[in-house]
């Protein structure tokens, strides 16, 4: 049996909100997948893929699939953004909150560096490795594991060019985003 939802479909929940124009539910695998355009937020991340898969136990998400130009951003402030992208990804959950994603084939990141006393844009920090893991804690990123010998650029903030703040199919999404219940009856 499956629950097929489509036409403008749109999801809040407090920490997890989503967008796609169809939804599927199948009951035999607790497997949702999201297709065309699909874009979720996961409390400050901002994740999009050509098409989401979320699979289910007992209510509670365990993975999360995306496949074919995933991309996970966070918002910096209005200029800079952190993003991570590669050919597949896999999220893994515990008790509804993202623990670890493994980014496998031509993984690529923009990570934004700040001074930790004064808090200032250092810099602007570009790598690319095949095959990589973040580690999450708090819902925020709190490790990144590159598999093998990175291929890592550090350009000094004042040096950066508007071309180089962004990986390739980058597309801020947020205004887009229910804020609030209300927001999925708003077209």
């Amino acid at each position: 049996e499956k629950i097929l939802a489509y036409n403008k479909v749109k999801f809040f929940k407090s920490n997890l909100q989503g967008k796609c124009d169809s939804l599927s539910y199948n009951f035999s695998d607790s497997i949702i997948e999201m297709f065309n355009h699909p874009v979720v937020w996961l409390d400050e991340f901002q994740i999009t893929a050509d098409s989401l898969h979320f699979l289910v136990n007992q209510g509670k998400i365990t993975h999360m699939i995306l496949k074919s130009n995933p991309m996970i951003l966070n918002k910096e402030d209005s200029l800079d953004y952190n993003q991570i992208k590669g050919k597949e990804m896999t999220a893994y959950f515990k008790k509804n909150q993202i623990q670890r994603m493994d980014i496998i084939g031509n993984g690529q990141s923009i990570f934004v560096l700040t001074d930790e006393t004064s808090n200032e844009k250092i810099g602007l920090n570009y790598t690319e490795c095949t095959n990589l893991t973040l580690y999450f804690k708090n819902n925020k990123i709190d490790m990144v594991n590159y598999k093998i010998t990175p291929k890592s650029i550090t350009t000094p903030y004042s040096n950066v060019e508007e071309k180089n703040r962004y990986l390739k199919g980058f597309k801020y999404r947020g205004v887009e985003q229910p804020k609030t219940k209300k927001d999925i009856f708003i077209q």
